[in-house]
């Protein structure tokens, strides 16, 4: 093994034992697909980060030593986009209307890890000690300071798994546990009160992959596939027929491949929309291409053998080209925005817009790699959170003009 790929696996293994995990014997093996994908991502990217140099070639896609992309012909015949870090400026000063400084712990010493955005700016946040397991739930005014108890979230019984898939809608806060034969659906109101049970779901061990909150239900699907839908004030678990088989993307958006099924393809070329039935499948990759992953609206793609990487609509339409660099492998959020590596000689991320061609620095050095943490959006695509030296900072992506 040469001396990067140790430093790589290093690196990797350091991140993965930070990442938050299901506290039973099968999270050894498994976690919820949709932690599993961010994380996943997490842990290579902030590896990225860290393990970038090694004549001028990074982890993922390739670099040259400025950061700018190696030219390459691809099947369209058109070159990398290149872009220069160089002139980088701090995301705060890029987007100052767009980016806010967060507390990093509650007056408990527990950390805050903010979830979602609501539709008045404020942020749903969880607190976890070193467990990783959510204890709590706030609401936190990013404009006044203020932290706002929603409730206590319940541990997990022996044996079982801690809260996961924190989702929100429609005044509620959902979430799921896990037990060895069973997972049961949790729900709050936003408003703040006792979190309760709302129902429990037979599954012999299977996981959530995906959660919503939508027409007075909590939706989710299996690692297994299939989508089911429960009341939020109580009632029975039911399939979804239209999700038969199917994985909860972004509702009422559901699909296949699942993110569990990397030798299945790409995630996502085939979608379903749960309330009227529509489908929507991603034009298949060209020769010489490989799709990563794909979006309600576009997938992201590489050819060349990883030099080259661009974003196009589901139909194959308006490609874009995308600066080569190590990113995560999912299609840009708000159809814009991308981490990347800033340079392939240091450490440090930064996030593109594609719109406009601006590339804001994070202020993320070598701490992605001590922490296995780098902004990567909500389910919604609205918002990313990730922890500097300095504190934790949160970006509303919907924000930026």
């Amino acid at each position: 093994m040469s001396g990067i790929e140790e430093r790589l696996s290093r690196t990797l293994g350091h991140a993965a034992e930070r990442a938050p995990r299901l506290a039973a014997p099968a999270a050894e093996r498994l976690e919820t697909g949709y932690r599993r994908r961010r994380n996943r991502s997490q842990a290579l990217l902030a590896a990225a980060a860290v393990v970038v140099v090694a004549g001028g070639v990074v982890v993922g896609l390739r670099t040259g030593g400025d950061g700018k992309a190696l030219p390459a012909d691809g099947p369209s015949g058109a070159p990398s986009v290149v872009i220069s870090a160089a002139t980088a400026q701090p995301v705060e000063k890029v987007w100052p209307q767009a980016v806010w400084k967060v507390p990093v712990k509650d007056s408990e010493g527990r950390e805050l890890h903010p979830v979602a955005l609501t539709d008045d700016g404020k942020l749903l946040v969880q607190a976890w000690r070193k467990s990783l397991r959510p204890e709590v739930l706030y609401l936190y005014d990013p404009a006044g300071g203020d932290l706002r108890k929603i409730a206590d979230v319940p541990a997990s019984k022996k044996g079982g798994a801690g809260a996961s898939n924190i989702s929100m809608g429609e005044g509620v806060v959902a979430w799921w546990t896990w037990t060895k034969t069973s997972v049961r659906l949790w729900a709050v109101p936003l408003t703040g009160g006792e979190a309760r049970q709302v129902a429990e779901h037979k599954t012999g061990g299977d996981f959530v992959g995906g959660l919503a909150v939508a027409n007075g239900a909590i939706v989710f699907s299996m690692q297994k596939g299939g989508v089911f839908s429960v009341p939020v004030n109580g009632g029975p678990v039911t399939p979804i027929d239209r999700g038969t088989g199917l994985h909860l993307l972004s509702w009422p958006w559901a699909g296949s491949p699942g993110t569990w099924s990397p030798k299945d393809g790409a995630p996502f070329t085939h979608l379903v929309n749960l309330e009227t039935g529509q489908t929507s499948d991603a034009a298949p990759a060209r020769q010489g291409e490989q799709l990563l992953a794909c979006g309600v609206q576009s997938c992201i793609a590489t050819a060349s053998g990883g030099a080259r990487a661009f974003t196009r609509q589901r139909d194959g339409s308006e490609q874009q080209e995308v600066p080569t660099g190590f990113q995560i492998p999912e299609p840009p959020s708000q159809s814009r925005f991308y981490v990347r590596t800033l340079r392939s000689d240091a450490p440090g991320l930064g996030l593109y817009d594609l719109k406009t061609g601006t590339l804001a620095d994070l202020g993320i050095g070598d701490m992605a790699g001590r922490t296995g943490e780098v902004p990567v959006a909500d389910r919604a695509g609205r918002m990313m959170t990730y922890r500097t030296e300095s504190g934790r900072y949160v970006i509303d992506l919907s924000r930026i003009p």
